[in-house]
């Protein structure tokens, strides 16, 4: 099982976990697991006064879903996530276990739907790394950015519909409180994937 991971080579991991040798079952297990970090991240929460959407370290673990799987594993993890919270698990924000409320969608319904096509987008920039052997920072970067677009855009739009308030308040409540909290979230893992990571096969490492 997984014997493509080197695992006193920690900077190469990316390379196992996102590699077409995969069997069947290691990818499951693969998009299992990013799943349910998802869903581990989502508890580390804290609401502030000034937003109705709580800080959480969610987009954190679907940004890295994205940096070590392959686009469309990438993208299952998401879509598996947001099943487990459908029927009743506790994997939402603050222990939400619900994504549909009383016949509608809950108010961080956007942001939840976003999220699969967000892991599949980074996805998509670290594909572009590892098949060039070297970290292109530029990719990485720019598949990041605009992976957040969907999430705030369906988030936003949602919450207006949701609170029954304009798009520019939504966007007050949405996005504009997070944008710092996420632009150093992707310059972190930018500074791992691009500074302490290696790109080249293991055993061609000395």
């Amino acid at each position: 099982m997984f014997n493509q991971f080197y695992w006193n080579q920690p900077r190469t991991w990316h390379l196992a976990l996102s590699s077409n040798q995969l069997t069947t079952l290691e990818r499951a297990i693969s998009i299992t697991f990013f799943a349910g970090l998802t869903a581990l991240c989502a508890q580390i929460a804290f609401s502030v006064p000034w937003t109705p959407v709580p800080y959480t370290l969610q987009t954190f673990a679907v940004l890295g879903t994205g940096v070590y799987l392959r686009r469309n594993d990438a993208f299952l993890a998401g879509c598996l996530y947001l099943f487990a919270g459908a029927i009743g698990a506790p994997v939402f924000a603050e222990g939400g276990n619900q994504l549909f409320d009383s016949g509608k969608m809950i108010a961080s319904g956007g942001y939840l739907l976003a999220f699969p096509f967000a892991s599949a987008l980074v996805a998509e920039g670290f594909d572009r790394s590892r098949s060039a052997g070297a970290p292109d920072l530029k990719a990485q970067l720019i598949c990041w950015y605009v992976a957040m677009i969907p999430v705030y855009v369906f988030g936003t739009l949602w919450l207006a519909e949701s609170y029954s308030v304009d798009f520019a308040q939504a966007f007050e409540w949405g996005v504009k409180p997070f944008l710092v909290w996420d632009f150093v979230k992707i310059w972190l893992m930018a500074i791992v994937t691009t500074q302490l990571w290696s790109y080249s096969q293991p055993d061609a490492e000395d």
